[in-house]
């Protein structure tokens, strides 16, 4: 049963007043050159933020809260893995460092002259039947290319450095093992710490992944004036927290 339109409003006002406005999510992935894409970032930006202001204000505990810092993880992880995979694939794809990431050496049998067959017996006098290969490049389905791989290769084009590198290979492991058996298996805890370094590093990771895609002349910065950033949007924010409460324990 849904909650009353009073108390609905109430909730959506406390949550709301912790968070950016429109024109911060907007202006977060502005380095990313597919529109559809950026409205999904953003759009999974704003529900991690949102479930996780609701879940915090609940002030839930044990279970949920495990649950909400699960949550977190999933949504991030998505959100890093998101950006790579396009930046990568899409700006940076003619670059060596891609090339090794998307391709590898595949070996093909030849059929060489018969003179070139007699001068490889001469040479190397194999002892029994033998072919001939040639390497040639195949191409990886970009589906099975590991997220790791994806992260070193962000570093060795000067993306990311490489503590941003370790902090989201940590997160896109706990990210893996949300499975139940996964995650008792490896003995790992979803805890408010885990999730918000999957949320406080975004930032970093945006913006050195933005400031190189400038410099390479791969995406321009809007001409608009930049968003707050996030410590100081919710700073300010804070500040006004009080009234909506205030409304809130009236109307209960």
């Amino acid at each position: 049963m849904a909650f009353k339109e009073k108390i609905k409003r109430a909730v959506a006002a406390y949550v709301e007043a912790h968070l950016p406005d429109e024109r911060f999510y907007k202006n977060y992935f502005w380095f990313i050159s597919d529109g559809a894409l950026r409205e999904r970032l953003e759009d999974e930006f704003k529900a991690a933020r949102y479930i996780y202001k609701l879940l915090e204000g609940l002030q839930v505990k044990d279970a949920l809260l495990v649950a909400q810092c699960k949550i977190q993880i999933l949504l991030y992880a998505s959100i890093y893995e998101a950006i790579l995979h396009h930046v990568l694939l899409q700006d940076y794809k003619d670059t060596l460092p891609v090339n090794k990431l998307t391709s590898y050496e595949h070996k093909v049998p030849i059929n060489p002259s018969k003179d070139l067959l007699e001068k490889i017996k001469k040479t190397y006098v194999p002892t029994g039947a033998f072919a001939v290969y040639k390497n040639q490049n195949k191409q990886i389905d970009e589906r099975k290319i590991v997220f790791e791989d994806k992260a070193q290769t962000a570093m060795d084009l000067g993306l990311i450095n490489s503590k941003t590198k370790e902090v989201i290979c940590d997160i896109y492991s706990m990210r893996n093992a949300i499975h139940l058996h996964a995650e008792l298996r490896r003995g790992l805890t979803y805890d408010l710490k885990a999730a918000k370094k999957a949320y406080w590093h975004l930032e970093g990771f945006s913006t050195q992944i933005g400031n190189k895609l400038e410099k390479d002349g791969k995406a321009s910065r809007p001409s608009i004036s930049s968003p707050p950033t996030i410590a100081s949007t919710e700073k300010t924010l804070r500040r006004i927290v009080r009234r909506y409460f205030l409304n809130f324990m009236k109307w209960r």
